[in-house]
């Protein structure tokens, strides 16, 4: 198979991986009134990022962007406006703040073309996980955070930072590698490592979980 075309294979499984990341975080704030140690500015600052990727994406026509982004900034959105319905916050500064970005953006744009827009992504990217890990490392409550997103979180993350070295694209690479390493902090808070081995060798997770874990029990006692 062409190279080309097998990085263009990475691609779309990256977005594949990322339009799901999202989602468990949703259904948690649809199913329970419960955002225990959720970070709205975090919410926010993923609506930012997931919608000046998608610019990123529409300027350069890359179809692994327009495949994650399209769906992540309707799921980025979903979960701000939950967020802020669940911890009572209002959403009037929220939208005069996007209003703002997008005015940053749209200058990008002219003024840069896709370099400068990716530069943008890459910023916002960068910081929009660390309102969610400060909230985290205050060891507050967080039974409103869904472990799967993080989980997703960090895999496809992972899939992008080879995306974007086999492309040559740095800002997607440095902003994604990050992500992962945040994703994970925040992770660990929420289901710590040792719990979760705990949980699977007591079967909680079912059978599966059983076998994978046990081996690793009986060679630490």
């Amino acid at each position: 198979m062409p190279v080309l075309s097998l990085v263009s294979l990475l691609g779309l499984v990256a977005a594949a991986l990322g339009v799901s990341t999202g989602l468990p975080q949703v259904v948690r704030l649809v199913r329970t009134p419960d955002a225990s140690g959720l970070s709205y500015s975090s919410a926010v600052l993923g609506v930012l990022s997931s919608a000046t990727w998608l610019t990123y994406g529409v300027m350069l026509l890359d179809p692994a962007q327009l495949l994650a982004n399209v769906p992540g900034v309707t799921c980025a959105v979903t979960t701000a406006v939950l967020s802020a319905r669940r911890l009572g916050l209002r959403l009037a500064l929220t939208w005069r703040a996007c209003a703002a970005w997008a005015v940053v953006v749209a200058s990008a744009a002219l003024l840069g073309g896709p370099a400068v827009v990716g530069m943008a992504a890459t910023v916002v990217s960068l910081v929009k996980m660390l309102p969610q890990v400060r909230t985290v490392l205050r060891r507050e409550p967080l039974t409103g955070l869904a472990p799967a997103t993080f989980f997703l979180t960090q895999v496809s993350a992972t899939t992008w930072t080879v995306y974007g070295l086999a492309t040559g694209q740095p800002s997607v690479v440095v902003c994604s590698f990050v992500s992962v390493v945040l994703a994970g902090v925040v992770l660990s808070r929420r289901c710590p490592p040792r719990a979760v081995v705990r949980a699977l060798h007591h079967g909680r997770w079912g059978v599966p979980g059983q076998l994978l874990v046990r081996p690793i029990v009986v060679l630490a006692a």
